[in-house]
């Protein structure tokens, strides 16, 4: 037996399934308790919702400093970054659940694909890309995040930033290996487990390594920065950000 208890903000009509379109003239609080009813949040100027039950990040006051460190670590500032490799135009977001990184993300891109495997969070991703007028730019499947790249295989993966946030068990090899022959320029690796974030980053630098070694890939990963937001106060967890780039 599990106690909910997650903020939301109420929205007009009620918190069911079935009202989930309506804006409020400003926000007003409510405790949500029913693990079916939809939560709304504020992430800066955007509106996400999802159920109740769904995975969500925990923390909403660290959202908008952990999304725009993702943001600008896609594309660092000129005086930061010493490559003339051109910024980015696609992205993908893994493991998107209700769109997050993919919705907050979406203006500073042209295309933007998210993967998912629960097919209510999908959903509701749809919902929140409507429901911010994003629709025209983000879209959304359900399936498991070891096959996205057969729905990207349109994207130029040297213009591409891969977001990937899997739960604490991490990524499979199948996913890696697909990741590594896809090629996306930028990686951006978010993760509650610090130690399933080691070992699959680990395995994107050293296989990606062997590739080039071998004469069969376009570069190898390096790791360019690795940070921790403190979404989990006062315990031993942290969410922790890790930046890989290609180079040749």
């Amino acid at each position: 037996m599990s106690l909910l208890l997650r903020d939301s903000l109420e929205i007009p009509g009620g918190n069911s399934p079935t009202a989930i379109t309506e804006l409020a003239a400003e926000d007003k609080h409510i405790c949500i308790t029913d693990h079916k009813a939809t939560v709304r949040e504020r992430v800066g100027d955007l509106l996400l919702d999802y159920q109740a039950g769904s995975f969500f990040q925990n923390n909403n006051s660290v959202l908008v400093p952990l999304t725009s460190y993702v943001r600008d670590a896609i594309f660092p500032s000129t005086a930061a970054s010493a490559s003339s490799t051109p910024p980015p135009t696609h992205l993908v977001d893994a493991y998107c659940g209700a769109g997050l990184f993919a919705l907050t993300l979406a203006p500073n891109f042209a295309q933007v694909a998210g993967i998912e495997l629960s097919a209510d969070s999908i959903r509701f991703a749809m919902h929140n890309a409507e429901l911010n007028g994003l629709a025209h730019k983000a879209s959304f499947r359900a399936g498991d995040a070891a096959q996205i790249f057969d729905a990207v295989a349109d994207f130029p993966p040297d213009r591409t930033a891969l977001i990937v946030d899997p739960p604490r068990k991490g990524c499979d090899e199948a996913f890696i290996r697909q990741l590594l022959g896809f090629c996306a320029q930028t990686i951006v690796y978010v993760s509650c487990n610090v130690h399933t974030q080691a070992r699959d980053v680990g395995q994107i630098i050293s296989w990606s390594a062997e590739k080039v070694a071998e004469g069969k890939g376009k570069g190898k990963y390096v790791l360019e920065s690795l940070r921790g937001f403190d979404l989990f106060p006062q315990t031993a967890h942290v969410e922790s950000v890790a930046v890989l780039r290609l180079v040749s």
